[in-house]
């Protein structure tokens, strides 16, 4: 019984470790190379651009408290641009968006902090 229990404390144990690291994972959404990813544990977003097409991108998203925001990355190919980060305002969806010119634009799916 003994190891049971124990066994069965240690998998209670694990299992809130991971309900709690959860929200610090990046993730990280294209529209083609168009990337957003969640950056320091959901605290902020940054927009790359990773096609040579002359394209924008933008990561589109919206905190816990109701604000929506953009980061727009404007100078090309291999750049990057961040949000400001609010630990106690974190992000809890976002999306990757190519802004084309001679296109439909591009959009990635959500992606929501669990």
């Amino acid at each position: 019984m003994r190891k049971r229990a124990g066994i069965l404390a240690a998998l209670m144990a694990s299992t809130a470790l991971l309900a709690v690291a959860a929200p610090s994972a990046q993730a990280t959404v294209c529209a083609y190379n168009s990337c957003s990813t969640a950056i320091s544990g959901w605290a902020g977003v940054m927009a790359c651009d990773g096609d040579a097409d002359g394209n924008a991108v933008a990561s589109n998203y919206y905190r816990d408290q109701g604000q929506h925001g953009n980061v727009i990355v404007y100078s090309g190919k291999g750049n990057c641009e961040t949000s400001a980060t609010f630990p106690t305002d974190l992000i809890y969806r976002h999306q990757a968006h190519q802004i084309r010119d001679f296109a439909p634009d591009a959009w990635s799916a959500w992606e929501y902090r669990y």
